[in-house]
């Protein structure tokens, strides 16, 4: 028999590290790609990506409860449970390809019709699409290093761990800089689908290994590093409230990030690659001894937070982003350095993970399901630096080492702890006082703020940090628009110039986005003002509160469709055909930004098909981090239009400044001369992007 050259290599060749590396790779670049196609379907929301990080945790811990009991049973009938649920995974994804056209990414028809219970439909789409594919992916970590253990006793396992995170800190950073910027998101799904076909292919390698040693006897244990705490009984709990410490401090501080930034998958990725590079660090054996450095860094970072708190958005973005991610990096080094010290021998490995899962998973719930209900505002925030101060004191009182490290200061720290977490709860009240109302729900946090000018009592609606309208409680100014709705703003003139305003011809507007309605103080006698909005407590306040009445007092007809603006528009234009708005309103925010999909080429198609012939749209992209000029120009451009845009400056008292770009099919409205005099696109240089579609989004690339 002839013997190859490869042949050798083949048979010494050890599957599992690979196997390892792979599943991690594959576990975190699905969750960019699907978090991305499913944002538009909710709005834009950054809850949506919350949630389907709440949803990734509860996999993690279902695959970790799968490991860890699947080790009660006979290594053989593992290796065949396993191997017929890798392939059922598989037979899922060919059998989605002929219903959607893609094995992970449902079609159109499965987009939810209503915004109700939008938690409970992001988690249905989740299970259906990537369900039983990411609850394989989450079994490798645990399951191939216990297999990895019982065959090779002497080597120690965790290494995989630290190979694992690798991986998936090396998946999450190639998305947003090789991936996202050059393959459209169906291209990425396909590709992701091949790497979990050749990621069967090496799982069934590690099964025939593990068939083969199926008769080899328990392993004898290795040496621990595991530190004896005061209270070793209680171990299991202190690594849940440790993985629970740190998950809750990724989730916390991604939303604290995405509020007013766009929440694009580069901030999705930034956090979560921060998070696992604190495990690889954290994990490090080299590291074991530097428990106290990261609680004196840890007291860095709350001095950070307070710096943060105190200058706000007068921070660029780029500190902004790098301070909130070291405080991110410091939390998360101390919990998971913490957790590696109090490891346990690996024949617990299993049940260590298991708690490390159940630890996630709770920081997910609690995240999106319970912060909701019991805080009006994003407190899990500095409810999370409080517990890492509080777990940072427990150490110092029990851990061995660090008990003789910190035996001058223990006693000092307490006093510090409760010092700053008095600072934050201050800002808590200091929140609640400066607001008459608020209100938190999957869209965000909405807040009504009430000043005081020369004794004029004005109310103003805050969404994040962000001012989406306000009205003055003066006979004089009741009626009169503010913010960025000016008369010398892009959308007054856009109204203002009108052939049909000019003529007192009734007018029918559509306007995607409502604030408080401030818009329809332009409304006149006749006139038809639609408003799409897609959060209820917006509507609720804008129709019915004592403190805004722009909706009231308008003499136009108001209506107001509930939901997402282009959702809305696609299924109206299916039932009643084309509204032919005269003039339609693009002025969609949630905090400091506008979502992706209200600007694609898709969108301006659906736009230009529910305008009348002479209709102008009017899109709003005032905005502190993005430049989306370029964007909008290419949306001229492609379908051949005129564009002006018309930057105004506000007094910062009654108007804010604000940029618009009006569009219209009309020569003869952009070269009007109060819209002529206006528009400043002319002197412009703007850079050249890509355009945007449904299937193909950077914002980095217009990050100012």
């Amino acid at each position: 028999m002839v013997r190859l050259p490869g042949m050798k290599i083949f048979k010494t060749f050890n599957p599992f590290p690979v196997t390892v590396f792979l599943g991690a790779f594959l576990l975190f670049q699905i969750q960019p790609i699907i978090g991305k196609y499913f944002l538009p379907w909710f709005g834009g929301a950054p809850s949506v990506w919350l949630t389907c990080l709440m949803f990734f945790q509860l996999l993690l811990l279902g695959g970790y409860t799968y490991a860890h009991c699947l080790q009660r049973v006979h290594f053989k009938r593992q290796a065949v449970c396993h191997v017929g649920l890798v392939f059922s995974a598989l037979a899922v994804g060919v059998v989605l390809i002929f219903i959607w056209g893609s094995p992970i990414l449902p079609d159109l028809s499965w987009r939810p019709s209503t915004t109700g219970h939008p938690t409970g439909n992001v988690l249905k789409l989740l299970f259906v699409s990537i369900g039983l594919s990411y609850f394989i992916l989450s079994t490798s970590a645990s399951l191939l290093q216990a297999w990895f253990y019982r065959m090779e006793p002497l080597r120690s396992p965790y290494v995989f761990y630290v190979v694992s995170n690798a991986a998936s800190l090396l998946s999450l950073l190639s998305y947003p800089f090789l991936i996202e910027p050059h393959f459209t998101i169906r291209e990425q799904a396909w590709m992701w689908s091949g790497g979990f076909l050749v990621y069967v292919l090496l799982c069934a390698g590690c099964v025939s290994r593990v068939w083969k040693t199926a008769s080899l006897p328990e392993p004898v244990p290795l040496k621990t590093a595991a530190v004896s705490m005061a209270c070793p009984k209680f171990m299991p709990l202190l690594w849940t409230l440790l993985s629970f410490c740190g998950v809750l401090a990724l989730m916390a501080i991604t939303n604290r990030m995405t509020q007013d930034i766009p929440p694009v998958p580069f901030l999705w990725i930034l956090p979560l690659s921060i998070y696992l590079l604190s495990y690889m660090i954290g994990f490090m054996e080299k590291q074991r001894g530097f428990q106290d450095t990261y609680i004196y860094l840890l007291v860095c970072a709350f001095g950070l937070v307070g710096y943060l708190s105190g200058r706000g958005l007068e921070i660029e973005i780029r500190h902004q982003i790098a301070a909130y991610s070291f405080i991110l990096l410091m939390v998360c080094l101390f919990c998971h350095n913490a957790l590696y010290r109090t490891k346990p021998d690996p024949k617990h490995l299993t049940g260590f993970y298991l708690c490390l899962s159940l630890g996630g998973a709770l920081g997910g719930l609690f995240v999106v399901l319970a912060a909701p209900f019991l805080f009006k505002g994003y407190w899990e925030y500095q409810l999370v630096l409080i517990l890492s101060g509080a777990l940072a004191v427990f150490f110092i009182y029990n851990d061995p080492k660090t008990k003789r490290t910190f035996r001058p200061l223990r006693h000092l720290f307490p006093v510090l702890l409760v010092g700053f977490a008095g600072f934050l709860v201050s800002g808590i009240v200091k929140e609640l006082r400066a607001s008459v109302y608020t209100e938190r729900n999957f869209f965000g946090s909405v807040q009504v703020v009430l000043e005081h000018n020369n004794n004029i009592p004005i109310y103003s609606l805050f969404h994040g940090k962000i001012n989406h309208g306000m009205q003055i409680h003066h006979p004089r100014f009741i009626k009169r628009p503010t913010t960025y709705f000016s008369e010398n703003g892009g959308c007054g003139l856009a109204i203002l110039n009108h052939p049909k305003y000019d003529t007192r011809e009734p007018m029918n507007v559509g306007l995607v986005g409502m604030g408080i309605g401030v818009l329809s103080a332009y409304g006149r006698e006749g006139d038809r003002y639609r408003f799409y909005e897609i959060d209820p407590a917006v509507i609720r306040l804008a129709e019915n509160s004592v403190w805004f009445s722009y909706l009231k007092d308008s003499a136009a007809d108001i209506s107001i469709a509930e939901g997402d603006g282009r959702i809305s528009l696609e299924s109206e234009l299916k039932k009643t055909g084309s509204h032919q708005y005269d003039l339609l309103v693009i002025d969609v925010f949630s905090g400091d930004h506008i979502p992706v999909h209200i600007l694609t080429l898709e969108a301006f198609d659906l736009y230009l098909k529910h305008l009348a012939e002479n209709g102008v749209i009017a899109v709003n992209i005032s905005n502190r981090y993005l430049d989306l000029l370029p964007v909008l120009l290419q949306i001229r451009n492609r379908f051949n239009l005129q564009a002006a845009r018309i930057l105004s400056e506000g007094d910062n008292k009654i108007t804010a400044n604000a940029q618009w770009v009006l569009f219209s099919r009309d020569s003869a409205f952009i070269r009007k001369p109060a819209i002529a005099e206006a528009d400043s696109l002319y002197k412009l240089k703007v850079r050249d992007v890509r355009p945007w579609t449904d299937d193909y989004s950077n914002l980095l690339s217009i990050m100012k």
